[in-house]
């Protein structure tokens, strides 16, 4: 069922997809199950290895096979892209000391990597010009971005804050797009133009829906992850939230791929996906494209801190307009995601 899960509608087989979810977990039962059916009945471990054999194709999708390197210098004509989902800039931390300490160690290695094109997820910024939470204007001016595209997804206090998907980039940004999604989800995907030397790129960011687990959930997960009793009292509403975010991602989904299409434009796609390599959502969005990660990025590359270890969510796809020089995880405590960079060369012969 999880070898499925990239080609089931989620919102009509969301048993596979769920499977899906967890096909690292699955995987490392049915090698088990080989192993153990070797040893006692070598006729039986055929099961077992035909199912491995199955899963390649998610296997390859799941985990980057490349030797760990990473320059911080990149090479002169390669583009630099950086995408994160920055967790509000801790708005919801316990108190502000916390929240100043995150902030300063994501502003500060944003800094350090200097990329050409930043794609940030969940931004929460004030808009007074100059004022002292207004990240926008810290980050154009302090690090060296002119241009910028932000999308005003959702307001809070008297709209003087605003959250939502944000580009900046070095380069001029000649046309922008957003398209909302449908309420009650406050988010949309961007698009920017950007002219880099003679040619213009499409570079677009988005969240997509998570499946909003509180606090009680991720104990409940736990508690079935452990075996324990208590597990069952928790479950069914976690079902009712996968089913809902798999129906409102299904529609989302539709929204970003013909963003992607719809200009004969080389593309970067970025973002929270909030759903797995196994999954329907990164199968549709990255047909086409290219995942950085599985060219030159190292290991499964966990990007969300909750949960699991295995979960990658965050992305960065580009056209074969490009190829990926190098990537890796930006790794710290002051997001609930890991970002992403990589370095993208223009393909000589496109």
């Amino acid at each position: 069922m999880s070898n499925l899960s990239p080609l089931a509608n989620p919102v009509r087989f969301w048993p596979v997809a769920l499977c899906g979810l967890i096909f690292p977990v699955l995987l490392a039962g049915t090698f088990c199950f080989f192993i153990f059916w070797l040893i006692c009945d070598r006729k039986k471990a055929w099961v077992s290895f035909l199912s491995l054999c199955l899963s390649l194709p998610n296997i390859f999708a799941s985990v980057g096979l490349n030797r760990p390197a990473f320059n911080d210098i990149k090479e002169g004509g390669d583009l630099r892209v950086v995408t994160w989902n920055v967790g509000l800039m801790n708005y919801t931390a316990i108190d502000s000391g916390t929240a100043i300490k995150n902030n300063l160690v994501i502003l500060g290695e944003l800094k350090t990597l200097n990329a050409d094109v930043i794609c940030l997820q969940e931004l929460f910024t004030g808009m007074a010009p100059n004022g002292h939470y207004n990240f926008i204007d810290s980050i154009s001016r302090t690090m060296g971005y002119p241009y910028h595209f932000f999308s005003f997804d959702y307001p809070k206090f008297d709209k003087s804050f605003y959250s939502g998907s944000i580009i900046f980039s070095k380069f001029p940004i000649v046309d922008t797009a957003r398209k909302q999604y449908e309420l009650p989800f406050a988010g949309s995907a961007i698009r920017a133009g950007i002219l880099v030397g003679k040619d213009t790129i499409n570079v677009i960011t988005t969240r997509l829906q998570s499946f909003r687990f509180q606090n009680n959930e991720y104990r409940a997960l736990q508690a079935i992850k452990h075996g324990k009793d208590s597990a069952l009292a928790g479950s069914m509403n976690i079902i009712r939230k996968l089913k809902y975010g798999y129906g409102q991602r299904f529609a989302q989904v539709e929204i970003v791929r013909n963003m992607i299409a719809a200009q004969q434009r080389p593309v970067i796609f970025t973002g929270d996906l909030n759903d797995v390599p196994t999954s329907y959502a990164y199968t549709q969005l990255k047909k086409g494209l290219q995942d950085a990660w599985l060219e030159k990025g190292a290991g499964i590359g966990k990007t969300f801190q909750f949960i699991s270890p295995t979960l990658r969510i965050d992305y960065i796809f580009h056209s074969s307009y490009f190829s990926a020089q190098q990537t890796k995880r930006i790794i710290t405590d002051a997001s609930d995601h890991n970002g992403l960079v990589t370095d993208l060369r223009l393909q000589k012969n496109r």
